[in-house]
């Protein structure tokens, strides 16, 4: 083991990976990743793409794309599964909320989403209850991944 490091990574859970990923796709190859344990030990996560601001909007954008080269690359399933998801509103101030995030989704190139009415999240969703929903915010790039598979995948 080198005594040395451009940059050390402490965490082997799926955002110490994600660094560890970049660092080296730019270029710096003297990194290390230090996990106390083995790869995932830690705590897992999932994602939700709904944000109204925009930088991190745009960077979970870049990121579920991401997920898919690092799939090609690595040969490793990362568990990712696009199912897309409805946020609802159920009284007036929620509404305008999620049309303002619509709004900054458009802004920045987000083209998965769309705002619904009551009668399309129950197309969507047969099961929910809309008698009280305003309407609601779907993504078609929502989903669901893998933590342990999307940090092997990285890694």
């Amino acid at each position: 083991m080198k005594s040395h490091y451009r940059a050390v990574v402490i965490g082997g859970g799926v955002v110490g990976a994600s660094v560890l990923y970049h660092l080296t796709r730019f270029g710096w190859s003297d990194v290390a990743l230090i996990e106390r344990a083995e790869l995932t030990a830690g705590a897992a996560a999932g994602f939700h793409a709904l944000n109204a601001d925009p930088n991190v909007a745009a960077l979970q954008d870049y990121t579920i794309k991401l997920y898919r080269e690092i799939e090609a690359e690595s040969g490793q399933n990362a568990g990712l599964h696009m199912t897309g998801g409805v946020n609802m509103a159920s009284d007036p101030q929620r509404w305008e909320w999620l049309k303002s995030a619509w709004a900054v989704f458009q802004s920045v190139g987000i083209e998965t989403a769309r705002l619904v009415t009551p009668e399309e999240i129950k197309e969507i969703c047969p099961i929910v209850d809309v008698s009280d929903v305003l309407g609601g915010l779907y993504d078609s790039n929502e989903g669901h991944l893998d933590p342990y598979g999307t940090t092997h995948a990285y890694a």
